[in-house]
């Protein structure tokens, strides 16, 4: 064993009690600083995490009706804030009048609300197009219908008293998960949104012709619109009413607690840089106090010839271990209390803990303490160099 880490290891050992207070000290730093890590990233993290992940909570919705020509939704599409756009009609006609699934056996769910969909839509896993539909799972429950079955839509009007009423066989493509959108809605494509709209508003339009192909409209009431990120959802909204385009965030409390985490981040960090900072003045000094202890005993290895390096390195090998212990036994309490907290309360969300600490922290937090060590020790290390031969003889 090198003479340095014996040497270091004796003096530890010899006055252990200094040593272990030190130790005590340590950990009632650290220990609440990893459980108050483990709860935000466990509790405030994970509830931004699900609402950065649910697309839901980047749409902003029209307020009011507009006249929205192509122009406006090519500008869109060329925002870097945009994650998905698609025009949409007036929402009195986003309304089938009844679904109708007729296999396994005859269900009709009436008023079902219509959603314009198109390539790239966050809340699908595919695409819609013309005669094919997407599902929410809350409407293809109350059908009894999974992916690859077949609907009829029905559309109805009145015309001078008259009731009309046509119809439109649809293929189910697929479910969309109750996570992504909880209420009943047929999310359907632009053309099929567009031949419902004229068939209300245009007398003209019989329920025989009402599917044939049409030119779109030169302005579109209404769009879909998606922020890319939910950091980017302020940024578009304040763009949009810049042009007048009256919007509002579906999830209002998104941006806020996106607010929340960033001020915690920086609370955390804050106090934690001042403990950090704080342990180390005290490392440092207790560090420095033991080489003042000890002159007498370093003066007399000078002269027995023991190398500068070696000398220094006593006291870095003693804040190295009293580092070590204290991370250790922090550890050996955080990670229990940890998960005692994840058993006794109920989880943030299914699959998140109330509690969490990643492997990246637990490694940051060794990396740190290790820094910590190296720094803090070069005070006594420089003493400990500066100390001369002849003290111990002066002394006697």
């Amino acid at each position: 064993m090198p003479l340095p880490l014996v040497l270091a290891l004796r003096e530890l050992r010899h006055d252990w009690i200094s040593a272990l207070c030190f130790v005590a000290a340590l950990v009632g730093v650290l220990a609440p600083m990893l459980i108050l890590l483990a709860l935000k990233t466990g509790a405030l993290d994970s509830m931004v995490e699900r609402l950065v992940d649910d697309p839901a909570n980047r749409e902003l919705l029209a307020v009011g009706a507009g006249a929205h020509d192509e122009a406006f939704f090519r500008w869109l599409e060329a925002r870097p804030e945009v994650g998905f756009v698609v025009p949409a009609t007036r929402s009195i006609n986003a309304l089938a009048d009844a679904v109708v699934a007729a296999s396994p056996r005859r269900v009709v769910v009436r008023e079902v609300p219509l959603v314009v969909s198109a390539a790239g839509d966050p809340l699908l896993a595919g695409e819609v197009g013309p005669g094919r539909v997407w599902l929410s799972a809350p409407l293809a429950k109350s059908l009894g219908v999974a992916p690859g079955g077949e609907l009829t839509m029905v559309i109805g009007r009145r015309i001078d008293g008259l009731e009309q009423t046509a119809r439109r066989r649809l293929e189910v493509a697929g479910v969309v998960p109750a996570g992504r959108y909880g209420r009943p809605a047929l999310f359907l494509s632009l053309p099929d949104m567009l031949a419902i709209e004229r068939f209300r508003d245009d007398p003209a339009v019989t329920p025989e012709s009402w599917l044939e192909a049409a030119a779109p409209p030169a302005a579109f009431a209404s769009f879909r619109l998606y922020a890319r990120t939910l950091a980017d959802l302020g940024a578009l909204s304040a763009v949009l009413e810049g042009r007048g385009v009256a919007v509002r965030p579906r999830a209002e409390n998104a941006a806020v607690l996106l607010q929340v985490r960033r001020g915690a981040d920086r609370l955390y960090l804050a106090v934690a840089a001042l403990a950090a900072v704080g342990f180390w003045a005290a490392m440092a000094a207790n560090l420095r106090g033991m080489v003042e202890r000890r002159r007498l005993a370093f003066s007399l290895l000078r002269m027995l010839g023991l190398t500068p390096a070696q000398r220094a390195t006593v006291p870095l090998i003693q804040s190295l271990v009293l580092i070590g212990a204290g991370l250790g036994l922090s550890l050996a309490l955080v990670l229990p209390a940890v998960a005692l907290i994840n058993a006794s309360f109920p989880a943030v969300a299914e699959g998140a803990a109330l509690a969490r600490l990643r492997p990246d922290q637990l490694g940051g937090a060794a990396v740190l303490a290790c820094v910590t060590a190296l720094t803090a020790a070069l005070w006594a290390m420089v003493a400990v160099l500066r100390i001369p031969s002849e003290e111990v003889l002066r002394h006697g």
